[in-house]
């Protein structure tokens, strides 16, 4: 698994990048005009017993809403539940996402978000985050590659830049359906770099598509940590819907 990890890494760093968690996504650059989307997010992590990872439990809330088909704004509110520790939010974040390119006329959709994302109480840091995403339909396939980048502000602020790298490929088995595998590759603050070991890696596999019920769509996923500081068990719950 070590050695996957290591040929996946540079393909995706190259082509895909910031602050892994179970509630993270390998996100789509799409931008719809008058499309809004709500979204909760669950996740689950352990990890051996010192671990701030393991037992940990964190939710996510979601509203996004495109004002036109190059530009949509997203509010996130963040929850978390440490071992040992109350139930609590975390954090607010506001991201602003641009599409750039369409998969309909260019044969690949790029897009790219920039936000902020405060935290609460005594989470600092707060930071300034930016990425870049790519979707690329191959037939029944479709790939997505997203680079992300965060850096610290306000209280207790590190210098450097953190960098993140995601992909997910998925392959379509019924018109409602989705499986595929996703590698979440955390590299840190750049400028304090201890290896491989030292880093965040983590894959496994993926399911996503529509609910019978309510117009609901679901992503659910296992990622499986590949290096000695990721998390060993990472599970996820997402659902959503648009109007």
């Amino acid at each position: 698994m070590r050695k996957l990890a290591l040929v996946m890494t540079p393909m995706v760093f190259a082509a895909s990048v910031a602050q892994a968690s179970t509630t993270g996504s390998v996100g789509s650059a799409a931008v719809t005009k008058d499309k809004t989307q709500v979204e909760a997010r669950f996740g689950y992590s352990e990890a051996d017993d010192s671990s701030s990872q393991d037992e940990r439990f964190r939710s996510r809330v979601q509203i996004d809403h495109g004002f036109t088909d190059f530009y949509a704004a997203r509010v996130v509110l963040q929850q978390d539940k440490r071992k040992g520790n109350n139930y609590e939010h975390d954090s607010i974040t506001i991201d602003n996402r641009f599409q750039f390119l369409d998969a309909e006329t260019s044969g690949f959709d790029l897009g790219m978000r920039a936000g902020y994302q405060h935290k609460d109480g005594d989470k600092k840091p707060s930071a300034v985050t930016f990425g870049f995403f790519e979707r690329i339909p191959v037939d029944a396939y479709e790939v997505r590659l997203n680079q992300l980048f965060a850096h610290d502000v306000g209280e207790e602020a590190d210098d450097g830049l953190s960098a993140e790298a995601r992909f997910q490929v998925t392959r379509a088995i019924n018109d409602d359906h989705r499986l595929g595998l996703e590698g979440f590759h955390d590299f840190g603050n750049l400028n304090e770099q201890g290896g491989y070991s030292e880093q965040s890696h983590q894959i496994g596999p993926v399911a996503k598509g529509k609910l019978p019920v309510g117009n609901l769509k679901y992503e659910a996923g296992y990622r499986v940590g590949i290096s000695e500081a990721a998390p060993d068990h990472n599970f996820k719950v997402f659902i959503s819907r648009s109007f």
